[in-house]
């Protein structure tokens, strides 16, 4: 089983993700809410994604409110 990474850029309005797979990347947008953890976990499973190691950048208290992604 290959490793995913997730990288994390968040900011007070939207956050953006790099996917790591296999060598590959793909990049989403994401609201800071919520319902955009809710999108981001829906886009992860339809990329086939059941476990990530994530890194999330430390900007101020953006990322404080974060949902944590498990289903």
């Amino acid at each position: 089983m290959s490793v995913s990474v997730l990288g994390i850029d968040i900011a007070k309005q939207k956050f953006d993700v790099a996917l790591l797979v296999d060598g590959k990347t793909k990049h989403k947008t994401c609201k800071n809410s919520a319902e955009g953890f809710d999108v981001l976990r829906i886009w992860l499973e339809k990329q086939e994604i059941r476990k990530v190691h994530a890194c999330m950048e430390a900007t101020g208290n953006y990322g404080e409110d974060t949902c944590v992604l498990s289903s």
